[in-house]
């Protein structure tokens, strides 16, 4: 049967999607050889005229990102509107997804009705964390496992021991503008710089550049493009340390050392559920000491949990 991949890389001004997408998209591959799938976009809702045609597709998967939030309306991180309920009734599976920052409020009606109207009832739903479980939980819906995010599926033991857990010369480090903290983000950006020979910046947001030049000078850039920073960690004997957090594990994707400097909910809780190495940005003070420890990375993935989503296809 057909299957939907709901895609967050589709329009975004935001290339850590691409990274969540290219592990998302390896998973439905090897989970759905011989299906037709298509991908739309996340970002942009959905075209009343296209909705027949979604009507005959079994399946749609949501591909990992912080997309659940306590309130669709306004501002909604996923854009499914009522009109497209029909369509998609019970037929959308999450994967790794996450909830959108910490909110302490509750879930309001219409989004507690909206996901129970779409999620399916017969699969198992992944989720990214323990506290996006939680809040499925607490609105009913308890077909729900905590995988952690798809693109640390494959960082497993032996992936994780080639990586050299010594200090580099060269560091990639990114910014977030839409989280900044100028004092603490500029005292990064100024450790780097005391401590590493070669300061190289990925930009993976739009308005990363702008704001990294409002903070400091005399550092090095690589194009905001995925590929190009494939290339670079691939080519260069680097470390990361940074605030974007799938930049980080990108990084240890291509068997690099990564210090991921956590600003919000999905790093501290993938550092609580997993043990990624985050440093938090209000603690930026410890990190000269930080960066000259020997790290080495081992991660604790929930294999269980991630063969159980996958076979129950």
């Amino acid at each position: 049967m057909p299957k939907i991949i709901f895609d967050t890389s589709i329009a975004t001004t935001n290339l850590g999607d691409h990274i969540i997408m290219d592990a998302v998209n390896r998973i439905v591959n090897e989970l759905f050889t011989d299906d037709f799938v298509i991908n739309i976009p996340t970002h942009f809702s959905i075209h009343p005229l296209d909705l027949p045609a979604l009507r005959k597709y079994d399946t749609a998967l949501v591909g990992g990102t912080n997309l659940l939030k306590n309130n669709t309306f306004g501002k909604p991180q996923w854009k499914v509107a009522m009109k497209d309920l029909l369509a998609l009734r019970h037929k959308v599976v999450l994967l790794g997804v996450g909830w959108w920052q910490y909110q302490d409020k509750p879930v309001s009606l219409y989004s507690k009705w909206m996901y129970k109207a779409l999620f399916s009832k017969r699969y198992l739903h992944a989720v990214r964390d323990n506290y996006t479980l939680q809040k499925l939980a607490e609105i009913g819906i308890k077909n729900v496992i905590n995988t952690g995010c798809p693109t640390v599926w494959g960082l497993d033991e032996p992936h994780l021991s080639q990586i050299n857990p010594r200090k580099r010369d060269t560091v990639v480090t990114t910014v977030t503008d839409y989280l900044r903290d100028p004092e603490r983000d500029r005292l990064l950006l100024e450790t780097l710089k005391r401590n590493y020979r070669d300061v190289y910046v990925w930009i993976q947001g739009s308005k990363d550049r702008a704001y990294i030049e409002s903070l400091t000078s005399d550092v090095q850039y690589i194009a905001p493009k995925l590929s190009a920073f494939d290339t670079f960690l691939e080519k260069e004997s680097c470390e990361y340390v940074g605030t974007r957090l799938h930049a980080g594990i990108r990084a240890l994707q291509k068997r690099r050392k990564a210090l991921i400097i956590g600003i919000d909910n999905r790093a501290i809780e993938m550092r609580n559920d997993i043990g990624l190495n985050v440093l938090e940005r209000q603690r930026i003070d410890l990190l000269e000491e930080k960066i000259h420890e020997e790290m080495s990375v081992k991660l604790y993935l929930n294999t269980g949990a991630i063969q159980r989503w996958k076979t129950q296809f």
